[in-house]
């Protein structure tokens, strides 16, 4: 079982503020629980299709830990200040 990489894409931010509440809770939370952050931000070179308006990518020491570092309630808690302040998604990858 190798990394796998959390990757958030957003296609809408309705609410600044609500992003900025979830960051500043969940960034931490996502750090104690194993994540590296590798990427994270507007600054986005789109070589085909439609790009999102903001990316982040974090690495995990494999996919296990990704859904528990998801899962924690830490996570869950700030999670919870970004309703209806995105449209985005969020998926975890395996790396090879």
């Amino acid at each position: 079982m190798g990394k796998s990489y959390l990757v958030a894409t957003y296609s809408e931010i309705k609410d600044p503020k609500k992003l900025k509440e979830y960051g500043e809770g969940a960034g931490p939370a996502l750090s104690q629980n194993g994540a590296t952050t590798l990427a994270r931000g507007s600054d986005i070179l789109s070589l085909e299709g439609i790009p999102p308006i903001r990316a982040v990518i974090l690495e995990f020491e494999n996919i296990e830990e990704a859904r528990k570092a998801y899962n924690s309630a830490e996570y869950q808690e700030s999670k919870k200040k970004l309703e209806g302040g995105v449209t985005r998604n969020l998926f975890v990858i395996e790396g090879i």
